[in-house]
């Protein structure tokens, strides 16, 4: 069994100490903390459904749009906890997740795409012409129950370390193994005895209730939530561009990915929307072309090659013992 990256573990507990912090945060950091959160769920997420289990998705909006209108009808027609909302939103993800793997698991490669992408487009029309849902201009959440900025912060700290948990633990675990090989040569594996079906299963799962966590969260900072905003297929393309600029198949490269695209690009260029499409089509384009295996391989090896090509010491000679020194 592999060991567990220092990295990885770092990083977990980096999202630990952010979330001791989360109250002494000025708003506009908790804010920008929180949407940074949410983009490292939502691209962990796709990371171990394609990365780590080879089935390139389209639909993560889906249940992006599934977690925030669980928690957003709970708070508004049932009056309930904000917490509860976070627990049902995983419960609805799990089960549309169990309804749509009956159809999408039969399929594989670019047809696996596009049937999610057909899913996520369904979804966004059913709750178009949902009435009982606010229809195309959705739901306002009530603000007195939702969580304030510290507690959604804190949040999207602990789903955030969940999917860093969850894709650790696949990493290094014996299913993850498993799940290697049914992504690496499916025949081989089945003829093997591994139960290809669950295997896959079980990816889609657990990527798909991490994406409805998150969706929870988004729903509690928009407070709005509208199936032009949380069932938009943008949510799929930045996360499916997220981690291929960060790495795919790798723990670092989905967030690494996240700061890349949002903060140091869609962050930065708010202001010139289409500049900055320009710019991260045309950086993916380069990743696809010159570093398929994303950012966080390029800098392994930099580090790699620069600690291979580090001055060393010579050890100093020794002098001789002399008569006089012995005695």
């Amino acid at each position: 069994m592999r060991q567990k990256p220092a990295s990885a573990v770092a990083l977990l507990v980096v999202l630990g100490l952010a979330l001791v912090a989360a109250p002494s945060l000025d708003p506009a950091t908790r804010d920008l903390g929180t949407t940074l959160l949410v983009y490292l769920t939502i691209a962990q997420a796709w990371n171990i459904l394609a990365g780590f289990a080879g089935q390139v998705s389209l639909g993560a909006s889906t249940f992006v749009a599934t977690g925030s209108y669980t928690a957003g009808l709970v708070l508004t027609h049932a009056s309930m906890n904000w917490l509860l909302g976070v627990a049902l939103a995983a419960v609805a993800s799990a089960a549309l997740a169990a309804l749509l793997a009956v159809p999408l698991l039969r399929l594989r490669g670019d047809y696996f795409a596009i049937g999610a992408l057909a899913a996520s487009i369904a979804a966004q029309a059913l709750l178009t012409n949902w009435a009982w849902a606010g229809g195309a201009a959705g739901i306002t959440l009530p603000i007195d129950r939702i969580p304030s900025g510290a507690e959604l912060f804190a949040l999207a700290a602990v789903v955030a370390g969940l999917a860093m948990a969850v894709a650790l633990y696949i990493r290094n675990s014996a299913f993850g193994l498993r799940l290697a090989a049914v992504r690496d040569n499916e025949a081989a594996a089945a003829g093997l005895g591994m139960a290809v079906y669950w295997h896959r299963f079980a990816a889609f799962l657990a990527a798909s209730v991490l994406t409805g966590m998150a969706g929870t969260v988004v729903a509690y900072q928009y407070v709005a939530v509208s199936p032009a905003g949380v069932a938009n297929v943008n949510w799929s393309l930045n996360a499916v561009l997220m981690t291929l600029v960060g790495g795919m198949g790798s723990l670092l490269g989905p967030p690494l990915g996240v700061v890349i695209v949002y903060y140091g690009l869609t962050r930065q260029l708010e202001d010139f929307q289409v500049l900055s499409l320009l710019v991260e089509g045309v950086l993916l384009v380069a990743i696809v072309k010159f570093a398929p295996a994303g950012v966080w391989a390029l800098l392994t090896r930099a580090a790699r090659a620069c600690w291979q090509h580090r001055p060393r010491r010579l050890p100093q000679p020794q002098t001789p013992l002399t008569p006089s020194d012995v005695a």
